[in-house]
């Protein structure tokens, strides 16, 4: 374990291994790949030292906030994945799909007690952090989190970054030394132990794995107390389908990214965010595949610090520096922030500045103000937002671009800043594919003032935050073929 990064380990309790368990168990709940993955690499290296097997758990649960067919069908094509490649391959792996609530933890508590230990995947939101702070004092074996989620351990920063410029300068400093030390490949080719686990029939047949009940059906999903109404989409929540994507992406959209990323017309975006938020792809192999197409004579000694400004410290190709800036600064810059911010997903967590500007106009006049049944809908007079709102509902996106204005919009045409938040937070939880992530809450959040500055002049309703019109949105981008696109549902 020496070559694990101590700072991405996460001690939850103070006890010690079970001599008499069974087996390690990793237990896998958000970063759900076999590779480049911290957490299985140290759950292997447990195994390893106290001579036991591996067990790999994933499930599923049918009672999660804003869970939807959407959300479900995607994890689910990730998890029949891993059935199969824990069948060739040969080592502990065992799927559940919940059925009824309540049988997940149950099955979850039966593991634990057999084990000698867990390991899981650290996050710093939604079910995950509840789970990771509450379950670990009701276990007898150690409990360990581990930090698989980006190039900078979360651990790194002291406190929660006010900007992606205060974030930049530590990813700089730290990038290098960080990105050198990277998660192995394949950790599954080094465990020794490979016993086949034998669960017994107390668990198997009250808790069968997935694949044994016939549960990885669009069949079997129908029956789920899930919202059926918002679709599965047409790409796949697999590993598979995510190499496809980025291999796409960095042969023939990377090197025009920083020219064609805000122009929907043009969709020059990565598009890698759903395999991202599940962990089926890691931002360690995407950097590192990103670097490898630099010019020839590019190095990394040439990396230099350049004081939290974005140009200039990857250096070599544009497009390559413009989407290393969005994957490592934007995307990691939120998940530090929420890691030291227990408060994330409420009003309160905005800077001071903001929350007093927003609350001063508070009574300030609406243009329209619309339901939430309107704005899920898609019925506003606005023709720019409709489209990006038909989008998300249709394709679980939104364009990086227009997502900004449609939060904007949002917060215009509602009571106040709260209710606003609440529109958003939910539409996006419920539609979005990588809704309910870190960096979905900074994009949310941004709308209202995190990560941003106070702006002049002040204006009514938005005081001090920043000010954007789909006016403005249509004399700066390529816009027209969109509208097209998504003029109905």
């Amino acid at each position: 374990m020496k070559n694990i990064n101590s700072l991405r380990v996460f001690k939850r309790n103070e006890n010690e291994p079970n001599p008499e368990g069974e087996f390690v168990l990793y237990w896998m709940q958000i970063n759900r790949r076999l590779h480049y993955n911290f957490a299985l690499e140290y759950a292997v290296a447990w195994a390893n030292k106290l001579g036991k097997p591996l067990l790999v758990f994933e499930a599923l649960s049918c009672d999660y906030p804003w869970r939807t067919a959407r959300t479900h069908w995607f994890i689910m094509q990730g998890m029949a994945e891993h059935q199969e490649i824990a069948e060739k391959e040969g080592f502990n792996y065992y799927s559940f799909l919940e059925e009824e609530a309540g049988e997940y933890p149950a099955l979850f508590r039966e593991l634990a007690a057999k084990s000698c230990l867990v390991v899981t995947d650290e996050y710093p939101i939604f079910i995950m952090r509840k789970r990771n702070e509450s379950i670990p004092q009701t276990l007898d074996v150690p409990y360990y989190s581990i930090d698989s989620n980006g190039i900078i351990p979360m651990k790194m920063t002291d406190k929660a970054p006010y900007s992606a410029y205060i974030f930049r300068k530590t990813m700089q400093k730290q990038f290098r030394h960080c990105f050198e030390h990277p998660p192995k490949e394949n950790p599954l080719a080094d465990l020794q132990n490979r016993d086949m686990v034998q669960l017994g029939e107390s668990v198997t047949q009250k808790y069968p794995d997935a694949k044994t009940a016939g549960r990885f059906s669009k069949e079997w999903l129908a029956g789920i107390d899930v919202d059926q109404s918002v679709k599965p989409l047409a790409i796949e929540g697999t590993r598979k389908a995510g190499l496809e994507r980025t291999t796409q992406f960095l042969e023939f959209d990377l090197k025009a990214y920083d020219e064609e990323r805000n122009d929907p017309d043009t969709e020059g975006t990565s598009r890698l965010s759903p395999w991202l938020h599940f962990g089926k792809i890691s931002e360690h192999e995407l950097v590192d595949h990103a670097l490898r197409r630099q010019p020839r004579d590019w190095s990394r000694d040439t990396l230099k610090p350049q004081n939290g400004k974005r140009d200039g410290f990857f250096g070599g190709e544009t497009g390559i520096e413009a989407w290393l800036d969005e994957l490592i600064t934007w995307r990691e810059v939120g998940f530090h922030f929420a890691h030291h911010t227990p408060n994330y997903d409420q009003f309160e967590s905005l800077p001071d500045w903001a929350q007093e500007t927003l609350t001063e106009h508070e009574a300030d006049p609406r243009p329209v103000v619309y339901t939430y049944e309107q704005l899920a809908n898609a019925e506003t007079e606005d023709d720019i937002w409709n489209a990006a709102q038909r989008q998300l509902v249709r394709e679980g996106r939104i364009h990086n671009y227009l997502r900004m204005l449609w939060g904007k919009k949002v917060l215009q045409w509602t009571p106040d800043a709260r209710t606003a938040l609440d529109y958003l937070i939910r539409l996006n939880n419920i539609y979005a594919i990588d809704g309910r992530d870190p960096n979905s809450y900074s994009g949310i959040f941004w709308i209202f003032g995190r990560f941003d500055r106070a702006w002049g002049p002040e204006r009514k309703i938005f005081g001090k935050v920043r000010y954007m019109t789909s006016d403005s949105t249509r004399k700066k981008v390529k816009i027209k073929e969109y509208l097209k696109k998504y003029a109905r549902f």
